[in-house]
This record gives structure tokens, C-alpha cells and sequence, in this order.
């Protein structure tokens, strides 16, 4: 099939994004509502778990596909790293789900809140469909095809927002516990109705199941996925347990559990979904941005479409977080219907401009094939980020957790930036 160009693979990925977030964003509206603050709080702290469970079947794993569809000669090179990724998605689900479902209530435990383990229970399904999924975005993404990821993502927000809305007469009737755990259960339909839609256009790929190539392309896969591996697993391990951690802090700070478990619902399920706004453009043009990286043929042409790409990142952060920021009265008094969210949202504006420069940055260095480095600034960033949480959320409250995120992302982001400036100016003098 004919490659897309950059510009429109970026059209395709950030009109599909826009279309997406926006059902993710009503859909987390409706929940906020539909939950309360309480059973919101158990849900984010029940996601950390979930990401974290999920990063050995996704993270990295596609990146690595994308990459190498990029540079295949051919299209049996480009079916044999489907083939390859989709053997190991399948190998790590398998191997995963039952892990996760056994060590389910000893995590419920360990997050201090028991009311947790229905939601990590019904998310289990998603241990097999995410990784699979995610292997087949990386391969069209490496190809150039940003539709058929596109629909996907469509079919499975459609499907997460009406299960949702079909078991809203419930909620009245359940513990916290249980309403904490119906979007764990409308994402499980919603990830496999996204595998079903995208299985049907790869079409019909050859078997390498005797072909020796395919297996040195597996252990290619595995050493480009392991560095993102680890940097997803820093990520998500230290969100697990900063949502653990914030809680156990508000308390010590005078709060009462419920209360405390209102504010994390806040910041979590409220604020935060607003901060990735800008994300929605950042992650199209990343995704795109990656794989058109690594196929640069000249220098030039390659720090001219990092410049390119990280300013057009900023741009819409900036654009976004001024816009938040006038918008905060409103959205908090009529969308949430929470006047009290006003400061916090104000103040949690800078977020909204280092999220999307962020993700844009690692993206860069992904196509770059630095992700070892990448790494080395997560680790930095993700430190700083808990013992900014223990510090700050006893003293400050919730907004000193805001201002825990933003040091955290912030210096993950300054040490992508210096390494990717003091690249291109080695570049440039050599």
C-alpha cells in the first residue's frame, strides 16, 4: 500500500486523536459525575496498577516494531516483524494474565485500599488484547498507515463509552468498590473490540514459524523493546506508587480517608485528563515523528524535522495551558460542578505545556534509537517526582502532588532536551 506522507499520517493520527480524547474526555466527564470524588479516588488508584501491569505486554514492544517495519526492504521483511511481535505479545499475555489475577489481592492490599481489587480483577482481560493491539499500531505506523490504528482506537473508545452508559442504572445500587471497577470493565469490551477491527487489515500475513530469521528478529525486538521496557516500568511503578503514596500523605496531613481519596479522585480523575489535553497532537505527531526520524536519509534533513516537530509540540501546550487556564472557573463550576477545582486547575497549567514536549522528546530519541538514554532521564525525573510527592502532598496538600508532577516531568524533559540539543550541535561540528 502506498505510504502517507508525513504531514498527512500527522492529519490521519491527530483528527482520529482529537475524535478519540474527546470520547475519552466525555467519557471521563460522565464517569466523574456518574462516580462521585470517593469511588473516582479508588479508580485512579486502581490505574496506576493497571498501566503497570500492562507495560511488559506494550511498552516498548510496538516502538520496536514500528522501527523495524520502517527500515524492512520489503513487505516479507515487514510480515516477519508482525509475525515476530504478535509471538511475543502473545508469549507475555499468556504468561501475565494468570500472574495478575493470582497477585491481584495482594496488590489491593499493598495500594492500603481493598476496594480496589473488583477494578484490578476486570481489567485482567486487557493483559492479552492491549499487548497484541499494540503491536499491530507499531506495524502500520512503521509502514507509513496511520488509518487502520486510527479506526481502532475509534471502535474501542465507541464501545468502552456505551458499556459505560448501558451500566450507569447500576451504580446506584453498588459499593464504591463496584463503581470504582466499571470502567476497568468498559476499557476490557473496548481494548478487544479494537483488536477485532484491526486484526482484518493486515490481511493474511505469511507463517515464519521454521524460518530461522524470524527468531534473530525476535531477539532484535526484544533488545530495542527492553530500554522503553524499563523506562514504561519506572514510569508506571513510580504513578502506582505515588497513588499510593498520596493518599497515606493527605491522611498524615489531617485529612480523614475519605476525604483523602476525594482529592487524589480530583487531581487524578479530574485535573489531570485536562493537562494531557494537548497530548492528543503531540502523540499523533510523535507517533508519526518516530518512525520518519529513523528513516531520515541526511543529518540535515534530520535535526531540521526534530526542530520542527518540538516546536510544534510547545506550540500547542502553550496554546492549550493558556486556554485551561482562563476556561478553569467555567470547567470547574460547570462541567464538574466543583468550584474548589478552580486553584488547583489554574495552578496545574504548566503541566500542560511540559507533558506534550515531553512526549514529543522521547518519541525523538525512540526513533533515534536512544532509548537507553531516554531511560537514564525517566529514572532521574521519576525520583524526583516521588520524593517530591512524600514531601510536598503532607505539607501542601493535593497542590503540592500538582507541583510533585510538574518537578518530575519537568526535569525528565530538561535532560531529554539538553541530550538532544547537545546531539545536534556535535552533529553539526563534526
Amino acid at each position: 500500500m502506498k505510504k502517507q506522507s508525513l504531514k498527512r499520517q500527522a492529519l490521519i493520527t491527530g483528527a482520529s486523536t482529537a475524535l478519540v480524547r474527546a470520547m475519552g474526555f466525555a467519557l471521563r466527564l460522565y464517569v466523574s459525575r456518574l462516580l462521585g470524588a470517593e469511588a473516582l479516588g479508588v479508580m485512579e488508584l486502581a490505574s496506576g496498577v493497571h498501566m503497570l501491569a500492562l507495560t511488559p505486554a506494550a511498552a516498548g514492544l510496538p516502538q520496536a516494531v514500528s522501527r523495524l517495519t520502517a527500515k524492512a526492504k520489503d513487505q516479507q521483511g515487514r510480515e516477519r516483524v508482525l509475525y515476530a511481535g504478535r509471538r511475543l505479545a502473545l508469549a507475555m499475555g499468556l504468561v501475565l494474565t494468570p500472574v495478575y489475577l493470582v497477585l491481584s489481592p495482594f496488590l489491593a492490599k499493598w495500594l492500603g485500599d481493598e476496594r480496589t481489587l473488583p477494578a484490578l480483577l476486570l481489567f485482567a482481560p486487557c493483559m492479552l488484547t492491549v499487548g497484541l493491539s499494540s503491536v499491530y499500531d507499531g506495524y502500520f505506523f512503521g509502514q507509513g498507515r496511520a488509518l487502520p490504528p486510527a479506526i481502532s482506537e475509534g471502535a474501542e473508545q465507541v464501545l468502552r463509552l456505551a458499556a459505560v452508559a448501558a451500566l450507569a442504572g447500576l451504580v446506584p445500587l453498588v459499593t464504591p468498590a463496584y463503581r470504582a471497577a466499571l470502567p476497568a470493565f468498559a476499557s476490557s469490551l473496548g481494548e478487544a473490540a479494537g483488536l477485532l477491527v484491526i486484526l482484518p487489515m493486515a490481511g493474511r500475513i505469511a507463517s515464519f514459524r521454521n524460518d530461522p530469521t524470524e527468531k534473530n528478529t525476535r531477539k532484535v525486538l526484544l533488545r530495542l523493546s527492553l530500554p522503553l521496557l524499563l523506562n514504561r516500568l519506572v514510569h508506571t511503578g513510580l504513578r502506582s506508587a505515588c497513588n499510593a503514596v498520596i493518599p497515606l500523605r493527605l491522611i498524615a496531613g489531617g485529612l480523614n480517608k475519605a476525604e483523602a481519596m476525594s482529592r487524589l479522585g480530583m487531581l487524578g480523575g479530574m485535573v489531570m485528563p485536562l493537562m494531557f489535553l494537548p497530548c492528543m497532537a503531540s502523540g499523533a505527531l510523535s507517533a508519526v515523528g518516530g518512525p520518519a526520524v529513523a528513516r531520515c536519509g541526511t543529518k540535515k534533513a534530520e535535526s531540521r524535522l526534530i526542530r520542527r516537530l518540538l516546536l510544534s509540540a510547545l506550540a500547542v501546550g502553550a496554546a492549550c495551558a493558556g486556554g485551561l487556564y482562563a476556561l478553569a472557573p467555567f470547567i470547574a463550576r460547570f462541567v464538574y460542578r466543583l468550584p474548589e477545582l478552580t486553584p488547583l486547575l489554574q495552578k496545574a497549567c504548566p503541566l500542560a505545556v511540559i507533558l506534550p514536549v515531553q512526549q514529543m522528546a522521547g518519541g525523538l530519541m525512540t526513533g533515534l534509537g536512544l532509548q537507553r538514554r531516554s531511560l537514564r532521564s525517566s529514572l532521574l525525573g521519576s525520583a524526583a517526582l516521588l520524593l517530591c510527592t512524600w514531601q510536598w502532598t503532607r505539607r501542601f496538600g493535593i497542590m503540592g502532588t500538582a507541583w510533585a508532577y510538574m518537578a518530575g516531568h519537568g526535569l525528565t524533559l530538561f535532560c531529554e532536551l539538553v541530550f538532544l540539543v547537545g546531539r545536534e550541535k556535535r552533529k553539526a561540528g563534526a
